[in-house]
């Protein structure tokens, strides 16, 4: 067995424990921060249980900075870092990175873009220089760039049938319009093949450097090593950032009513979203509309919906829903897949309960469970080091500091029934959302 993978093993038992073993205090999410010379935080959660540190190191070079004509630039070009740089060729990465087990890599979202690799602590600085030769020195050859554009054309191609991504795309393009978040990461087969190699340069010339960039250190690693390895590798990189071609998060028509979006294909079961535009992460509201998805929809087989139309009525195969807050706007979202023929009933049965709660709020003991559940089942999500990474780079890319952990539980511990009831008013808006249904729409027989 790979060494490194047997330290992993036992790792994810150790973290494992101790994230049974915490108080919901979630002590494990203690860093520190530092703020580094040319524009980059540092963030370092010290453990020495094991020779292992992961790292992740995000910049501001998302999908929500490439042009419209251009989707999935961002995506293509962290997908490149690795296939290329100017003392390094693919395959010699690839064989590096075998070595090391570290796994270097990247990948872009709808904000940020992020890289990634996870070493032993003796191959730290091997590891480390191989990072900073594909984050600072890439050369996107355009033999690996015609090699990579295939692999996402098939990917989309594959796609194009997947009830769950047809869903997604008509359902984001319907409520956020020409918004990045309205978007496919991976972009379009018209807009990848207009892609060239100087758009990737271009986009790395601007969006990579030291300004922006946040790097996260877990596990056997000091605050002052990890200083000195960034400041070794990465000092005096520097970005030349262009202007923005995003759209305003406010941008998309408005809406006075449910907007229904049909897409008929001959599948056995009918996916359905149905959500609407709605908070960011930041938003005051955040934590009362936490605790109220859960009893409403986002709570399991606890939670309203899904006893309703799952476990009373069997009209369901799946049922959640949830805030996708992102970072200046956001949704609320409803999932279901049911057969074609229950669509219409689940549809209707899941809109009585959101309008139940809206109406009539929450009881004493639904309140009490869900803070309950929130807060006790909260440090058990960060059972390896890769989650508390991303966790890490959450709360800094939000603008919360290290002691954001405690600061979360109290304030779900301080939601009112009041606030529950009034966020599910103000933030879910069923006269402006977006229902999206795909299926056998012959069997479906909708009637909305």
């Amino acid at each position: 067995m790979n060494p490194l993978r047997s330290i992993f093993l036992a790792a994810g038992a150790i973290v494992i424990s101790l994230a049974v073993s915490l108080p919901a205090s979630a002590a494990v999410l203690t860093y520190d921060r530092e703020e580094l010379p040319g524009g980059a935080v540092l963030l370092v959660k010290e453990s020495h249980e094991l020779p292992i540190v992961t790292i992740r190191v995000s910049f501001p070079g998302g999908t929500r900075y490439e042009p419209l004509d251009k989707q999935g630039l961002a995506s293509l070009t962290a997908g490149m870092l690795t296939r290329g740089t100017r003392r390094r060729n693919a395959s010699t990465i690839e064989k590096l990175n075998d070595r090391t087990g570290g796994g270097a890599g990247a990948s872009a979202g709808r904000d940020f873009s992020t890289a990634s690799i996870r070493l032993l602590t003796r191959d730290l600085e091997r590891g480390m220089d191989l990072l900073a030769d594909i984050l600072r020195r890439p050369t996107f050859p355009r033999k690996e760039l015609g090699k990579m554009k295939t692999r996402t054309l098939g990917g989309l191609q594959r796609k194009k049938d997947r009830p769950g991504h047809l869903a997604d795309r008509a359902f984001r393009g319907r409520l956020f319009g020409s918004h990045p978040y309205g978007r496919q990461v991976e972009g379009t087969p018209e807009t990848i093949k207009k892609i060239r190699r100087r758009d990737l340069l271009k986009f790395h010339r601007q969006r990579y450097g030291m300004k922006g960039a946040i790097f996260i250190f877990v596990g056997d690693i000091s605050l002052a090593r990890a200083r000195g390895i960034v400041m070794g590798h990465f000092g005096g990189w520097r970005s030349r950032p262009g202007p923005s071609p995003a759209e305003p998060a406010g941008s998309g028509e408005a809406k006075d009513k449910m907007a229904i979006i049909k897409i008929d294909r001959p599948f056995k079961q009918a996916t359905v979203l149905l959500g609407n535009r709605s908070i960011s992460r930041r938003h005051k509201d955040f934590y009362a509309a936490r605790v109220m998805n859960y009893i409403l929809g986002g709570g399991s087989f606890e939670s309203r919906i899904t006893r309703n139309i799952r476990e009373e009525k069997g009209l369901v195969y799946s049922a959640y829903c949830y805030f996708a807050a992102g970072m200046d706007t956001g949704h609320w979202r409803l999932s279901l897949q049911t057969k074609n023929a229950s669509a219409n009933q689940a549809i209707a049965e899941s809109i009585v309960e959101i309008r139940k709660m809206q109406d009539e709020g929450v009881s004493d003991r639904e309140l009490s469970e869900a803070k309950a559940f929130i807060t006790g089942n909260f440090a058990t999500r960060f059972q390896s080091s890769s989650r508390i990474a991303e966790y890490i780079l959450a709360v800094e890319r939000l603008g919360f500091g290290p002691g954001y952990a405690d600061e979360y539980l109290d304030l779900i511990r301080a939601v009112t029934k009041e606030q529950v009831h009034e966020a599910a008013k103000k933030h879910i808006r069923l006269d402006e959302a977006v229902l999206t249904v795909v299926g056998n729409l012959d069997e479906a027989k909708l009637e909305y």
